[in-house]
């Protein structure tokens, strides 16, 4: 039985540090950077609806530490609104609070300078290298294309291709309003999201979103009223982990059984 005993304790162990070595007892973190249109073409009543509709699409997130939120504006210049942090139900009224009642700016339309400056903030964030992230995604909710001058269009190009080579996983796009629903309009969105091929999926469409990791994709959204109920959809999608290639803490367990069976048949037949 002492043989048993002395077998049986180091195959325990083992599976043990497996688990914990694996972090298959910890939750795969979500980077989400969230990129707020504040240009001049922008009302600050249709604006109120884009910070309500984001803050409201919040509350369907998990709260256990597995998402963080970064929340940035930018029009001629750009302005943190969330600075990377991790999202729990301490964390959740503060960073709704910021994005309901920041004070908004205004100007043209510099995508690539949002791109640009979102990147290098979800770069800074400890996060963003920790082994145990399931990715880093962007999100831009904007009403047109990049403005006002003529290399505006290849910033805004230059400033994903920044992203990508940075790391960031993927980009995804809700284009809101008539301005932006033209066919040249959407195909620009297209060419920014990645990775690709990029899709335009149906207007308001809130049923189906897939996630972005998977396949970026562009949503034209009717108006901004009409804003919220995507962007709730939106999130789940983007949170919604695929198979993991990391043992789960059952699988582990069943594996540990299994070594002791065996060991326990070596060790008996040894004996006999």
């Amino acid at each position: 039985m002492k043989k048993i005993r002395n077998f049986i304790a180091p195959l325990i162990m083992g599976a043990a540090a497996m688990a914990v070595s694996s972090g298959a007892w910890a939750a795969q973190i979500t980077q989400l950077g969230f990129i707020l249109d504040a240009s001049g073409s922008v009302s600050t009543t249709n604006y109120n609806l884009m910070r309500s509709g984001l803050s409201a699409a919040l509350d369907g997130l998990p709260v256990d530490g597995s998402v963080e939120i970064t929340v940035t504006q930018f029009s001629t210049t750009t302005s943190t609104v969330v600075a990377p942090v991790i999202l729990d139900a301490a964390s959740l009224p503060g960073i709704q609070s910021a994005i309901l009642n920041h004070a908004k700016i205004t100007g043209n339309t510099h995508t690539g300078l949002a791109l640009t400056s979102m990147t290098d903030l979800l770069k800074s964030s400890a996060t963003f290298s920790d082994p145990n992230k399931r990715g880093t995604l962007i999100n831009m909710l904007t009403d047109g294309v990049p403005c006002c001058d003529t290399t505006a269009t290849q910033d805004a190009l230059d400033g994903a291709a920044y992203a990508a080579s940075e790391g960031i996983d993927a980009l995804s796009i809700e284009a809101i309003g008539s301005g932006v629903t033209n066919a040249s309009a959407l195909a620009l969105m297209q060419d920014l999201a990645f990775p690709g091929p990029a899709t335009i999926l149906d207007v308001n469409q809130t049923v189906g979103i897939p996630d972005p990791m998977g396949g970026s994709w562009v949503i034209p959204v009717s108006d901004f009223s009409a804003l919220a109920p995507v962007l709730a959809a939106k999130v789940i999608a983007s949170v919604t982990p695929g198979p993991s290639p990391v043992p789960e803490p059952a699988t582990l367990l069943l594996l540990s059984v299994g070594l002791m069976g065996v060991g326990f048949r070596a060790v008996r037949r040894k004996a006999v």
